[in-house]
Order: C-alpha cells, then structure tokens, then sequence
C-alpha cells in the first residue's frame, strides 16, 4: 500500500478545516469593520483569500487522490473534516462543543477508521 495518496486525502481533510476557519475569520472580521462596504471587505480580507486558495488546493489534490483510492474509502475519510471543524473551533475560535457533540466526533472518527479498513 502506498502511503503518499493517504498523506494527501489527510492533507484535504486539513486543508478543508483551514478553508472553513478562514471563512468564518473572514466573516467575523467583517462584522467588526466598516459596515459601510460589508462584501468589499470581505473581498479584502487575508482570511477570505485563505479559505479561497486552500479551497483550491483541496481541489486539486481531491483530483490525485481520486486516481489512486477507492471511492469508497476516500470519500468518508472526508468526513473527518466534520470532526476536524468543531475541534478546531474550539480551540481557534473559543466555541462551545457540548457533549453531544463531543459523542458525534468520536462516532466519526470510529466510523472512518471501519470504512477505510480493507
């Protein structure tokens, strides 16, 4: 088993989770700002720029990994983003994560670990 496609469907995972905090970065500083020009700020905004160019990244590297693993197994494993986001909500943007919460990421976890297995 080659490794590097599974180093790189993690780094989409990532990447996805920085395109997603920079967005809601990117929000947040608008509403701080001028209301005067509210998307012309967004625009502007370095977070906004971020979320813009991991996204494509996150495109592009979807595209290698789709030639080297099964549908089947790359397709949940993006579903660690959904666990990644609250996690670093959390941590990056002080959020409050309940319990249930906390339950449904190590569901996802757990249920990407089961489906990637051969």
């Amino acid at each position: 088993m080659n490794i590097i496609p599974w180093l790189i469907l993690l780094l989409v995972v990532v990447l996805g989770t920085v395109g997603q905090l920079s967005l809601k970065y990117a929000f947040q500083a608008n509403t701080s700002q001028s209301k005067s020009k509210p998307m012309q700020n967004i625009l502007f905004s370095p977070y906004f720029w971020t979320w813009f160019v991991s996204y494509v990244i996150v495109t592009v590297l979807w595209l290698i990994v789709l030639r080297t693993i099964p549908l089947s197994q790359a397709f949940p494993t993006l579903g660690l983003t959904f666990a990644l986001v609250p996690l670093a909500s959390y941590y990056f943007l002080r959020e409050h994560v309940v319990l249930s919460q906390w339950i449904g990421i190590a569901i996802i976890v757990t249920g990407v670990i089961l489906v990637v297995q051969k």
